[in-house]
């Protein structure tokens, strides 16, 4: 009984500490009872070729949470030009190790249906042109494969109306800045 105990007791640890599956991430956009314990956001409104006030108040609540070491969980509802409303969910976390992430689900309406990614950090690009919509608030940045030389410093407290924010892994950019 002891040692039958000990292997649940190992299972169950092996369990929580692996690395969080697609598929796990994807159920949570529909069911986030999991997340019960986490800071809630959204649904935030991001249109393509617009500022919006989701976009902006997303922008904050990903940077505030990541920044400040806070659990939250942040959908997104996403205009697309070829692929309809895409939900995006933003979830931002300690993995098994202690070390904060985001991850990331995105249900598409088209195949596949969801797919996820992971981002070990969170950045802040300056706008340049802040009080133009297109493309400044709502285009990413050339060359997309490395990021920009000026960031926002971290203790720079300006609005989020004066900055994108662009997941990274590995020291990369993943996905599109927001």
């Amino acid at each position: 009984m002891k040692a039958l105990m000990s292997v649940l007791v190992g299972a169950i640890f092996i369990a929580f500490s692996a690395q969080v599956s697609a598929e796990s991430l994807c159920a949570l956009i529909k069911d986030r009872s999991a997340l019960s314990e986490y800071e809630s956001g959204g649904p935030f409104s991001l249109e393509h070729f617009k500022l919006t006030k989701g976009r902006t108040d997303l922008r904050e609540f990903l940077w505030r949470h990541w920044h400040g070491l806070v659990k939250g969980v942040a959908e997104a509802k996403v205009g697309t030009i070829d692929a309809g409303t895409v939900t995006a969910l933003y979830i931002i976390r300690p993995d098994a190790k202690g070390k904060w992430g985001i991850d990331v689900a995105i249900d598409i309406p088209l195949q596949p249906p969801c797919t996820s990614f992971h981002a070990d950090s969170i950045v802040r690009l300056p706008i340049a042109k802040p009080d133009e919509d297109y493309p400044s608030q709502t285009l990413g940045y050339w060359p997309a494969d490395r990021l920009p030389k000026q960031l926002v410093p971290e203790t720079d407290d300006r609005g989020s109306k004066f900055y994108q924010v662009q997941l990274v892994k590995g020291g990369k950019p993943v996905g599109d800045p927001i």
